[in-house]
């Protein structure tokens, strides 16, 4: 199997990492609600040049979104014909399956006031947020599936789950109301950013611990992965901010803390790379 298949995988994985900081940047600075309340042009052009500026914020993140979403369904297409693993033609069919509701949420969420009046609410953020997460960690979990089945081998899971921990304090100085009184854009962007590499960590701890049958480790991953999805998604607006829900996600940070420490712990002695007939 040829490793290009792999690194438009990789690729993709990266630009969708990418996408979802655009967006969020595009929520936060305000620019989602332009363009006229419409979709998919903006102030009538579907290109964003000569647009002002929330108006070229939001439709410069609609363009991205649609050069991604091709990615994505080349790295569908090569999982498919490239592979013979269930697991990873799974993997990317559901990204692909996954995208068109993606651009369906992305459209409602602009037109709160036009075509469907209840778009921008919290909840349907929280789908959106939602849908974006599951097609990365689709798309980060095919990517590592195949990283190894193209003989780049099976990565360590003590260094995945040691990544998390790493990355775990840094999100944490730049959640909300921690390190910085101000929540503002770039630390916002700077959170979720971490959030995400976070998210990724565990689950290159879930992977990679299955391929290396340490069922311990591969639950705790799993599990860290669901904690940091739940963090991610109180940043969303689906729950009001309060000291209550602030204390809720120290609580989830240390928890994944406790989950990454377990992962490390378990695979220790596991570190022998898969046999073909794993």
């Amino acid at each position: 199997m040829s490793r290009r298949s792999y690194q438009l995988a990789a690729v993709t994985t990266v630009l969708t990492f990418a996408l979802i900081l655009i967006g969020e940047f595009t929520a936060v600075s305000g620019s989602g609600a332009t363009c006229g309340l419409r979709w998919p042009d903006c102030s009538g052009q579907l290109l964003p040049f000569g647009l002002q500026l929330h108006d070229f914020v939001e439709q410069f993140h609609r363009s991205v979104a649609m050069v991604v979403g091709f990615f994505i369904l080349g790295t569908g297409a090569v999982a498919w014909r490239n592979f013979d693993e269930r697991d990873v033609r799974i993997g990317g069919v559901l990204a692909v399956v996954l995208l068109p509701l993606q651009v369906i949420l992305g459209g409602t969420t602009v037109t709160f006031s036009g075509l469907v009046p209840w778009g921008y609410m919290p909840i349907t953020q929280a789908i959106h947020h939602l849908a974006a997460l599951a097609i990365f960690g689709t798309l980060v979990y095919t990517a590592l599936r195949m990283r190894e089945l193209v003989g780049l081998g099976v990565g360590r899971v003590r260094s995945a789950a040691f990544a998390g921990l790493a990355l775990l304090p840094i999100q944490l100085a730049f959640s909300r109301n921690t390190l910085f009184a101000v929540y503002g854009t770039r630390v916002q962007l700077l959170h979720h950013a971490f959030e995400l590499l976070v998210f990724a960590a565990a689950l290159a701890v879930f992977v990679w611990a299955q391929r290396r049958t340490s069922t311990r480790a591969a639950r705790a991953g799993w599990v860290a992965a669901g904690l940091v999805t739940v963090q991610i998604l109180i940043g969303t607006g689906v729950v009001q901010f309060s000291a209550t829900v602030q204390i809720a996600y120290y609580v989830l940070v240390a928890a994944t803390v406790a989950l990454f420490v377990l992962a490390a712990r378990a695979s220790t002695g596991r570190q022998a790379t898969p046999t073909a007939a794993d």
